[in-house]
């Protein structure tokens, strides 16, 4: 069994429910790499080598060394014993497609990790919020955006099919860190000529929910536009 591990999930980010509920310490149990944000939504997280790196929404880039520091959403995993590896390969979101249509994946879940030099870059990050929360689609129309060219580093990103959209992006959602750890986020666009790219292939999803936050048991899901939501936030 390959499962990768998520805790929260996207609807509630999308509808303001930013109190971290898990701990980064115990999010690193259950993988070495992974995706997500910390309390307050305060920027962009990316796990790598079992580490954690916070992009701030100054595009600051720092690990997480207080592994007591909370997260209301996010992924991780450890390497499935099925992938898809593909040596100096090019890559745009539009090829990812491609490449999981042709290998029959998009009814699974994955999780990508694409290692070399991005040409083009372009990502965001979501600033700090304080209480009362805004939703997501508040804080999205005024998140700063960051381009980079010719930036070496790593794709950290997860995939899930339409069906899953709430629990999660539906579709890809990847962010980035670079090889000396100042430059990340979660990316909006991207094209290389060149990366090493992994797939992992998971049978299982581990959803992990915040059952003792008192906004979570009592959070009523709004269903209206949710799709269309988390599609205009993710791109």
């Amino acid at each position: 069994m390959n499962k990768i591990f998520q805790h929260g999930t996207l609807e509630l980010i999308m509808a303001g429910l930013y109190d971290g509920t898990l701990t980064f310490s115990e999010l690193l149990e259950n993988g070495d790499t992974g995706i997500g944000t910390t309390h307050g939504l305060d920027g962009e997280v990316t796990v790598i080598d079992g580490h954690a790196y916070q992009t701030k929404s100054s595009g600051e880039t720092v690990e997480i060394v207080d592994l007591n520091t909370t997260t209301p959403f996010a992924s991780a995993h450890k390497s499935s014993t099925n992938s898809l590896k593909i040596k100096s390969s090019p890559l745009t979101f539009n090829l990812l497609d491609e490449l999981i249509n042709q290998q029959k994946l998009t009814n699974s879940f994955l999780s990508i990790k694409a290692h070399g030099t991005i040409k083009n870059l372009q990502v965001r990050v979501a600033p700090k919020q304080n209480k009362p929360y805004p939703d997501f689609s508040t804080v999205a129309a005024s998140q700063p955006v960051f381009n980079y060219e010719n930036v070496t580093g790593t794709l950290v990103g997860d995939f899930g099919n339409d069906l899953y959209t709430g629990v999660m992006a539906g579709g890809w959602h990847i962010h980035f860190v670079s090889d000396d750890r100042t430059i990340g986020g979660h990316v909006l666009q991207f094209d290389t000529d060149n990366v090493d790219l992994e797939i992992d292939i998971f049978d299982t999803l581990n959803l992990h929910l915040p059952t003792n936050n008192t906004d979570f048991t009592e959070h009523d899901v709004n269903f209206a536009d949710l799709q269309a939501a988390i599609a205009q936030a993710e791109k």
